[in-house]
C-alpha cells in the first residue's frame, strides 16, 4: 500500500485548468480524476508505461464517466500524458521523477527479501546436518527469550569489513559518476543516470569533457530561465550525449557568475521530487 503527497499548488495549476476546459468540468473534479489515476497507475503501470492499456481502463481508472477517448485526447493535448510520435504509446508525464524512489526501494525490499530466504533455507540446512538429519531443537521453547534474540541475530549477515593490511578499492567510474551527479543542478532520478553512466563508460578526456560542459551549460539562458525549467534530466541528458550541445546565452562575465552561484544552489537542492511523492516507508 502506498500514499501520494499532493502538493498544494496542484488546485492552481495550468494544466489542471486547461483539462477541466476542455472537459467542461470544475478544476476540482479535473483533481479528482488524475489523482484517482495516479493512484491507479501505483500498483497497475508502476513504470508509467501505458502500452497495452486500453482508454476505457484508463477512463475507468480515472473514475471518468464520459467518452474515454475525449479524456485520453485531453490528458495528452494539457501534458499529463506523453504520447509517443512513432508508436503512439501513452506514458504519464514525469512519472520517473515522483516514482523513482517507490520503484527503487520495492526493488531493493525484494532483493532483502530474497537474501533473508537464502539465509534462513541455509541455516536450516547446517542445522539439520549438526543433527543428524533430525529437527534442530527450538530455541524459543527450550532457552526463552535471550536464546531466541541469538538465533533471530545469528540470520543477519553484517558486510564484510577489510581485514587488516587490506584495503577497499573503489571503481574510478563511481568516483567519476559522484562528481558529476555533485556538478549537475538537476538531481532527479538518480537511479536510471547511474546507468546511462554505466552505459557510457566514460573515460578520463570524456569524464573532463561532460564536466565542463555542465559547468558551461549551467550558465547558459536555456538552463537558467524559469528557475532551471528546460534544465533536462541527467539520464536524458547522458544518453543524448548533451555534453557536444552549442549553447546560446552563456555568461561570460565573472561578476554575473558570482552573482548566479546562489541560483544554481538553489537549482541543486530544489526538491525535485516534492509535489507528488509516493510515501514508500510502508514497503520497508
Amino acid at each position: 500500500m502506498a500514499w501520494l503527497q499532493i502538493h498544494q499548488t496542484l488546485k492552481d495549476h495550468r494544466k489542471l485548468f486547461d483539462a477541466a476546459d476542455k472537459l467542461e468540468i470544475q478544476p476540482a473534479y479535473m483533481m479528482g480524476l488524475l489523482i484517482s489515476f495516479w493512484m491507479w497507475a501505483l500498483d497497475n503501470a508502476p513504470d508509467g508505461n501505458l502500452d497495452g492499456i486500453t482508454p476505457r481502463m484508463i477512463s475507468r481508472a480515472a473514475q471518468w464517466d464520459g467518452q474515454a477517448e475525449k479524456l485520453i485526447a485531453t490528458l495528452v493535448q494539457a501534458g499529463w500524458l506523453d504520447e509517443d510520435a512513432d508508436s503512439g504509446i501513452l506514458k504519464i508525464h514525469d512519472w520517473y521523477e515522483y516514482t523513482g524512489k517507490l520503484i527503487g526501494r520495492r526493488q531493493a525490499e525484494k532483493e532483502r527479501s530474497k537474501r533473508r530466504r537464502a539465509s534462513t533455507d541455509k541455516n536450516s540446512k547446517n542445522d539439520r546436518q549438526t543433527t543428524g538429519g533430525q529437527p534442530a531443537v527450538d530455541h524459543k521453547k527450550t532457552c526463552g527469550r535471550v536464546e531466541k534474540s541469538r538465533v533471530e541475530k545469528s540470520i543477519y549477515n553484517p558486510p564484510l569489513t577489510p581485514q587488516e593490511g587490506e584495503t577497499v578499492k573503489k571503481h574510478s567510474g563511481d568516483d567519476r559518476f559522484s562528481e558529476f551527479w555533485s556538478a549537475y543542478p538537476k538531481k532527479v532520478a538518480k537511479q536510471y543516470a547511474l546507468k546511462a553512466w554505466k552505459r557510457l563508460k566514460p573515460n578520463a578526456d570524456l569524464h573532463q569533457r561532460i564536466l565542463k560542459a555542465v559547468e558551461d551549460q549551467k550558465q547558459s539562458e536555456q538552463w537558467r530561465k524559469n528557475n532551471g525549467q528546460y534544465i533536462p534530466n541527467p539520464a536524458t541528458w547522458l544518453n543524448g550525449g548533451q555534453w557536444d550541445n552549442e549553447m546560446e546565452g552563456t555568461k561570460n562575465n565573472a561578476a554575473d557568475q558570482r552573482n548566479d552561484q546562489r541560483s544554481d544552489t538553489e537549482y541543486a537542492e530544489k526538491d525535485w521530487i516534492k509535489g507528488f511523492v509516493p510515501a514508500t516507508d510502508v514497503f520497508t
